[in-house]
């Protein structure tokens, strides 16, 4: 006989009388109740306002993963919790970072010319109060990428000196500001040998996603994607020309012409940085020594391979057993 459901009941097709399920047990009554409380939520989204919409979907994604946990929990069977793939390009971005700690570190200024490009890291061993928590540590001040000349190249060079002239370029600014605030009698002044860099040429299209990661390990405060001291890879835009306010770097750090110009504005306040720096440099403490980074890099490729002090090890007869009991 035909039938059909309606909020958890079973009707008869043609007749009102009710045929009653089983006992639900309160984990599927809990299931049901998240059920309409779904159905509900799904009514409401089109009477959303955009801020309401976006926060409810960051909401829900964030529900996804403790459903999916709590799913987790009950497969007897455990999940490895991530497979190692050498051709995923995250994979190949944490290695080819990885090795780029591996390099020596050589004085910013003294740079060999050499052709390739990849990623490189510059470090900060001065006495700027600023940068004190990361001078003389693990944790660079600046990190980035070179691309190619040729985006088909497959030999260094092929690519060019890409990471040389970026390298060359950092100097430069560097030394800019440096020399301007020695003959300006400014305090603290950056000095070209207080930077030690460390650079890795790689196969084209590798920096990519290693640039990505060691950004995302490093933080370095230098960095446009940390939002706090910005600016040094900015180039000579013309003040007439630009509606952007003077960056941050060039806040702390004053000495290239074009960006003095007085038609800019600062983007903050010498003293907004400076706490925004402290700030920064609490929240995300440096790593003093390689083994430490080592250690944090190799930690997302670890899989779930060992049992809690509590869970029984697994018996193969107890499958077995299990299926003669339910026959």
């Amino acid at each position: 006989m035909d039938c059909f459901h309606l909020e958890g009941r079973r009707w008869r097709a043609g007749s009102s009388s009710v045929m009653t399920n089983k006992k639900k047990s309160p984990a599927q009554s809990v299931i049901e109740e998240m059920r309409e409380r779904l159905i509900r939520l799904r009514a409401l989204l089109p009477t959303l306002s955009k801020p309401a919409a976006k926060k409810t979907m960051a909401e829900l994604l964030s529900l996804m993963s403790d459903i999916e946990s709590a799913r987790a929990d009950l497969d007897p069977i455990k999940d490895p919790g991530a497979s190692f793939d050498p051709a995923d390009p995250d994979t190949a971005g944490r290695l080819v970072a990885l090795a780029l700690i591996a390099q020596e570190r050589v004085p910013l200024g003294r740079v060999p010319r050499t052709y390739g490009s990849g990623v490189y890291a510059i470090y900060y061993c001065g006495d700027h109060p600023l940068y004190a928590p990361i001078a003389g540590t693990e944790t660079p001040i600046y990190v980035g990428k070179a691309d190619p000349d040729n985006p088909n190249a497959r030999t260094p060079r092929e690519q060019g000196p890409r990471l040389f002239g970026r390298l060359k370029d950092h100097r430069r600014m560097i030394e800019i500001v440096g020399d301007y605030a020695e003959k300006n009698g400014l305090p603290h002044p950056l000095r070209i040998d207080d930077f030690l860099a460390r650079r890795l040429v790689c196969a084209t299209n590798a920096q990519l996603v290693a640039e990505r990661h060691l950004i995302a390990m490093f933080r370095p405060i230098w960095n446009n994607e940390i939002g706090i001291c910005w600016g040094i890879s900015k180039h000579g835009d013309a003040a007439t020309t630009r509606s952007n306010k003077r960056s941050p770097w060039d806040v702390m750090h004053p000495g290239r012409a074009w960006a003095m110009a007085e038609s800019l504005d600062n983007k903050a306040s010498p003293e907004d940085i400076e706490r925004r720096i402290a700030e920064h440099f609490e929240r995300n403490p440096p790593y003093l020594d390689t083994d430490h980074i080592v250690r944090d890099f190799l930690s997302a490729f670890v899989q779930h391979a060992s049992l809690s002090p509590d869970e029984p090890a697994d018996n193969e007869d107890s499958d077995s057993n299990e299926e003669k009991s339910s026959e």
